[in-house]
């Protein structure tokens, strides 16, 4: 995936509209980043040439090929070669890498997004990441302190698997409107704006991107 195909400027323009929308009914202050991934996963490749390699020697064996002792190994380092090449599509990459690694992983660039573009700066403490990686299939919502304290992971938790299936579905500029949609709410009913006055907007609306 990659971000000009799924973020065009009408995309990121609809997102940058849903993040000001939702910071007019609350003193939220949303920073929407999305990367191509949060990780390279350097193993993937190896463990998908070595499967590979294991399941053509398996097959010469169950099926009692006529294979020269000469052959195995160029059979072998062929089939290591496609497994290797194979590994590098985003479905294969997803699995190979295992569940674990990416939920870490993706974890871990999202706090350091949080930390990168200036949220746990704000005036009131009203800073909230909405993140996505789209390789990984993964989103986080995270809030400074003073909204964590209130919202909790459970607070964010529709937020998040909105933004996923906009991902899984192939258009990540809806799942993240839907996201800061829902966030924008759950920060309306317990950040509400008193006597819905303007306040300042401390940080950019745009939708901030990177390869990773």
């Amino acid at each position: 995936m990659t971000l000009e195909r799924f973020f065009p400027a009408e995309a990121r323009e609809r997102v940058s509209r849903a993040v000001r929308d939702a910071e007019a009914r609350s003193l939220g202050q949303i920073v929407p980043v999305v990367v191509e991934r949060s990780g390279r996963y350097d193993e993937v490749p190896w463990i998908g040439g070595v499967l590979l390699a294991a399941v053509a020697t398996a097959v010469i064996e169950l099926l009692r090929l006529d294979v020269a002792l000469w052959e195995l190994p160029v059979l072998q380092l062929g089939a290591g070669i496609l497994g290797a090449l194979l590994s590098r599509l985003d479905a294969v990459e997803r699995l190979l890498a295992g569940r674990r690694d990416l939920d870490e992983t993706t974890r871990d660039r999202a706090l350091r997004a949080f930390v990168e573009n200036g949220l746990g700066r704000t005036a009131r403490g009203t800073g909230v990441l909405v993140f996505a990686s789209l390789l990984e299939h993964r989103a986080h919502i995270v809030g400074d302190h003073g909204i964590h304290e209130k919202m909790g992971e459970e607070g964010w938790r529709r937020g998040v698997e909105a933004l996923v299936a906009g991902i899984r579905r192939g258009d990540p500029a809806a799942g993240f409107c839907d996201a800061i949609g829902l966030a924008g709410a759950k920060l309306a009913e317990h950040f509400p704006r008193a006597g819905g006055g303007a306040a300042p907007n401390e940080l950019p609306d745009e939708l901030r991107g990177s390869r990773t």
